[in-house]
């Protein structure tokens, strides 16, 4: 997985191996075919230039198709509304210019239903490798049940920010109606309720935990992330046999994380929070990012989620790493 995401330099390609003997160049070797693309034509050929393997070619517009993609994104959240957090839907507003333009550059498809998750159903979901939870997540049994069998089958999955927030009393988690989905923030993300915040967003310095993952592979030791929100949770991650954290925010006396003068409380001077991690059952990622600096007054955006050079090599290499095959 890491070859695989190391190509992210150049032109990024699916790759895999045929058997020895079936080449079109005369000599015995194993061919590494890779997705070659023009505007209006796809076709795999093999990476050894003395070769001159090629497959048949295929038509497509627009660049990429989901034939030739390397990997098929499915992504929901809220983009406004009245009763929206405008950052929240600011920051899916972002997401889905910068995915659809990576998608274009590097091979994937993207493909936004906004807050309409009917899309979540086990027919839709095979057309699909990735899905994408961006400050929202479904609310409905039967489309929680398909989500469910999607990463129990081997889908991939990476949330954002909010679509793991749920804050609902002890007594009232499993009553009928309740919105606390048990399996999805017990077993699957491993941390339970909300518990605080920082506030206002900030840009903070994360430590990279475990550089043994796709989406930690090329990061530095600790970077500078873009300014946001940061989540503290109900449950110990880091006592959780099943989670591997990626990324903490570790704040400290000299560099707090937060700046609100009015609410003490919501400034983090010491601590050892998880911001990003993974379930070592499924094919996923959580990631706290994802809540953009604004004014509330103004709603003046203040703030890119994807302005940092490491946190967008962070994004692109958990989605190349969960879909590789």
């Amino acid at each position: 997985m890491k070859k695989r995401f190391a190509l992210l330099t150049g032109l990024l390609l699916v790759c895999f191996s045929l058997p020895l003997g079936m080449t079109a160049c005369g000599e015995k070797h194993t061919h590494v075919l890779e997705w070659r693309r023009s505007e209006t034509e796809h076709w795999l050929e093999c990476t050894d230039p003395a070769c001159g393997l090629k497959s048949d070619f295929g038509e497509h517009t627009g660049g990429v198709c989901k034939d030739c993609a390397e990997f098929r994104t499915l992504s929901f959240g809220f983009t406004g509304g009245a009763d929206v957090d405008t950052a929240h839907a600011d920051f899916a507003q972002e997401a889905n210019e910068w995915f659809s333009a990576k998608g274009a550059e590097l091979g994937f498809t993207y493909d936004f239903m906004g807050n309409d998750y009917s899309a979540l159903n086990d027919e839709t979901l095979t057309e699909y490798d990735l899905v994408l939870f961006l400050n929202d997540r479904p609310h409905v049994k039967e489309q929680q049940d398909a989500f469910r069998r999607f990463m129990e089958n081997g889908g991939a999955w990476i949330g954002f920010h909010a679509a793991a927030f749920s804050m609902v009393d002890e007594a009232d988690k499993d009553k009928e109606n309740s919105d606390y989905w048990r399996w999805y923030q017990d077993d699957f993300l491993g941390c339970g309720n909300y518990k605080n915040n920082t506030w206002n967003p900030t840009a903070e310095p994360l430590t990279v935990e475990t550089h043994d993952h796709p989406a930690t592979a090329d990061l530095p030791d600790v970077f500078i992330s873009a300014p946001c929100e940061w989540y503290g949770w109900e449950s110990d991650l880091f006592q959780n046999p099943d989670i591997t954290v990626l990324l903490t925010l570790n704040p400290t006396q000299e560099n707090p994380a937060g700046d609100n003068p009015h609410k003490d409380w919501e400034i983090w001077y010491d601590g050892h929070y998880p911001i990003a991690w993974t379930n070592n059952h499924y094919r996923m990622l959580y990631t706290n990012m994802g809540h953009n600096l604004q004014s509330y007054n103004d709603f003046e955006k203040q703030s890119k989620t994807f302005s940092s050079e490491e946190q967008c090599t962070f994004l692109l290499g958990a989605m190349f790493g969960l879909t590789a095959k």
